[in-house]
């Protein structure tokens, strides 16, 4: 009789098995590091105030070197308004652009994963912006904007990206905020449409979340929400502001990092959904550790999750590599700013600019009245830090008297618009008399200041009805007389909620920025104004009085900081 061989095999799989069962599950953590609104801060410099500042992508850069040295899986990303912001950017989208772009160059070096697309992304038009996509490195990525242009072209904007890091397919989506179109001109998002974020995240998350065991979302969009109270915040247009949202309304995803709103938010849980902001202008570094177990089935489970932001410091070190790297930029730019351009016969500064009739803001309107061949002008005091010594006036000084990329337009309104206008910059102000206890609100860049007329803004007066005493030349101003009116290129697409501007025949456009226009019109002049003309006041007294005060207050508390748009 033959003995049967004794089976073995099954014995061992079931004591493998077994170990397998008891076995710990396989973990791993991705780190993701995440910047945004950085606008063009390389080096920590203020370029305005010609100064050190603790900010820029060279200090940055030292805090990602540590995280990396320390962990083995980390993505790089950024969260959109990256290649425009300070005179250097401008400098070499518009002066010398042999050059490739600067901040793309630095992320290019850091080695940079993934990008969201800014709508400042669009402030120097398509071949600057195009130009910065094609030399990156890395995607930049826009899952709601429609565009008419072939997937893999150089102007197609990829939804997402997926990613594997440490055996974790990672997917990526970016968002935009859909506000583009309110604040540039038609031919600078020529074949691109806007779709309201959380509209195209319904669409898009699903087919993400079947690819990736860990989705990501950069999102150039603000929390809008209180972050403590969770309580909605007024956005200046719909949808501009979704994050919270986003999270609440779209199942799917993990994390989101985000920007736009230049805010702080080290973390924040909200439906389950991690979020963190990164401050601006490279002044710190969002981090999120996600913690994975690798499930009996194979697949990944997101264990646990938490995030933080790590300051940039006066005390923190440039890394060396990335500085070498951007020095000559900032040295072609402090050249160009240094130019001398005219004279001052007295100091002047910007800090009372937005509240009374002031000589820098009139200067602004001497140029668009000169060059618009206009009867009006409407503008405002953009940056109150800009300040200018009895003396020469370099480009820098006049780079800060006008820090945005805006052009010149020349509309045709009729009186009765024109008062409609100024009643629109009448509403930020605060009403008189201010409510007890409570801080005056200020107005922001939004206020503008009308020259070629005259006014009283009378803050007694309810909202709609504070513009007073309205006159062209020496009569009261006829509200069926045409005039023709120089404005901005982001009032006449509606930035500010100027609604009035909408569909106006446009008379003169520029192609030329208006501080390009500023600084050829002071070099032929060779003298700025000293002393304002007077054609408008705030009444009463006693609340430009107040608002005086309150200004002083608030500059006592913290430094006048250039504004984000």
């Amino acid at each position: 009789m033959t003995a049967r061989p004794r089976q073995v095999l099954p014995v061992v799989l079931l004591l493998v098995a077994a170990a397998w069962l008891g076995a710990a599950p396989e973990r791993v953590t991705v780190t993701l590091l995440a910047t945004t609104d950085l606008h063009g801060n390389l080096l920590p410099v203020d370029y305005y105030r010609n100064a050190s500042a603790p900010r820029g992508l060279s200090k940055v850069a030292t805090l990602i070197g540590q995280v990396r040295a320390a962990q083995p899986h980390v993505l790089l990303l950024d969260c959109g308004d990256t290649i425009q912001g300070t005179p250097l950017a401008y400098y070499f989208a518009r002066k010398d652009t042999r050059q490739p772009n600067p901040t793309v160059a630095l992320m290019n070096a850091l080695g940079y994963d993934a990008m969201a697309v800014g709508n400042h992304e669009f402030n120097f038009g398509l071949e600057v912006l195009w130009k910065a996509k094609r030399e990156a490195k890395f995607p930049w990525l826009a899952a709601n904007i429609r565009q008419k242009y072939a997937k893999g072209s150089f102007a197609y904007f990829p939804p997402y990206i997926v990613r594997e890091v440490g055996g974790v397919r990672v997917g990526i989506v970016g968002f935009i905020t859909p506000g583009v179109p309110r604040w540039e001109v038609p031919a600078h998002y020529r074949g691109y449409q806007f779709e309201q974020i959380v509209d195209a995240a319904r669409r898009v998350i699903p087919e993400v979340r079947r690819q990736a065991d860990l989705v990501v979302v950069l999102a150039h969009s603000g929390l809008g929400r209180d972050p403590q109270t969770g309580q909605p915040q007024a956005d200046g247009i719909p949808g501009e502001n979704a994050v919270w949202d986003l999270a609440e309304q779209v199942p799917g995803m993990d994390v989101i990092l985000f920007g736009h709103s230049h805010q702080e938010l080290p973390e924040k849980i909200a439906n389950g959904v991690l979020l963190a902001q990164a401050r601006n202008w490279g002044q710190s570094l969002a981090r999120a550790d996600v913690e994975l177990e690798r499930g009996h089935d194979g697949r990944w489970r997101v264990a646990a999750k938490r995030s933080t932001t790590l300051p940039v410091t006066e005390a923190l070190a440039e890394d060396p590599a990335i500085r070498a790297l951007a020095l000559p930029f900032h040295e072609a730019t402090e050249r160009y700013l240094d130019s001398p351009v005219a004279r001052s016969a007295k100091d002047l500064d910007g800090r009372t600019a937005r509240y009374e009739d002031h000589p820098l803001v009139d200067l602004i309107h001497q140029v668009q009245l000169h060059y618009g061949r206009a009867d009006v002008s409407l503008a405002t005091m953009f940056f109150p830090g800009v300040r200018i010594a009895a003396g020469p006036v370099t480009v820098r000084q006049l780079a800060a008297l006008y820090i945005y990329e805006n052009t010149l337009y020349t509309v045709e309104m009729t009186g009765a618009q024109l008062r409609e206008a100024l009643e629109r910059a009448a509403s930020f102000f605060p009403a008189w008399p201010a409510p007890t206890g409570q801080p005056l609100r200020l107005p922001g860049y939004n206020a503008d200041a009308a020259e070629g007329i005259s006014y009283t803004m009378d803050l007694r007066q309810p909202v709609g009805q504070r513009i007073r005493d309205l006159r062209y030349g020496a009569q009261p101003l006829d509200p069926a007389r045409k005039l023709r009116v120089a404005i901005n290129s982001y009032r006449y697409s509606g930035g500010g909620q100027y609604k009035v501007y909408g569909g106006l025949p446009v008379l003169y456009r520029s192609p030329r920025e208006v501080r390009e226009l500023l600084i050829e019109y002071v070099t032929r002049t060779g003298t700025i104004p000293t002393a304002a003309n007077g054609n408008w006041r705030l009444e009463p007294r006693e609340a430009f009085e107040a608002i005086l005060r309150e200004v002083q207050r608030r500059e006592e508390q913290h430094a006048v900081g250039a504004p984000s748009r």
